[in-house]
């Protein structure tokens, strides 16, 4: 089993729209709506030319089965993390794997000591993979959102 992150491109910008709309994706996110192409690919194209963002997409054995995106915080060294699995790819025990993956690529070309998550309140999955994943709870939730918190470096 490979499990590879690689920089997104804006090859990328119809599979991640179309995982970014997944009805659970939607779900767990900050913003739920549904977004339309030509909003996706700007987004895609800002993101990319961003020094205060990182995309990656997660590779299973040369197929794609997630995305990590991380943002830079206000805070020196401090990036959140964002996760997401193709719909295809749920149940499958992928999560700590795409999460690693994306977290070894971050890590090796930019300078963090801390990563952040915000974890929906409801979203009992996503809490236990940044629990497995050495996160901790550093404020109550917020908005909805757990706040958890890892050292990198």
């Amino acid at each position: 089993m490979t499990v590879l992150a690689r920089a997104a491109t804006e090859a990328d910008a119809g599979l991640l729209l179309d995982w970014r709309n997944d009805p659970r994706t939607r779900q767990a996110s900050r913003s739920t709506g549904v977004i339309a192409l030509d909003e996706h690919s700007a987004w895609l194209r800002g993101v990319l030319a961003s020094t205060e963002r990182a995309l990656y997409v997660v590779e299973f054995d040369g197929v794609p089965v997630g995305t990590v995106r991380f943002d830079r915080e206000e805070e020196e060294g401090v990036w959140e993390v964002s996760i997401t699995l193709a719909p295809e790819s749920r149940g499958r025990g992928l999560s700590g794997s795409v999460l690693a993956a994306g977290e070894r690529a971050f890590t090796a070309g930019h300078r963090a000591r801390v990563v952040v998550a915000a974890v929906h309140q409801d979203n009992a999955a996503s809490a236990a993979l940044f629990d497995r994943a050495g996160y901790t709870e550093t404020a109550p939730a917020v908005d909805g959102f757990r706040k958890l918190r890892k050292t990198v470096a």
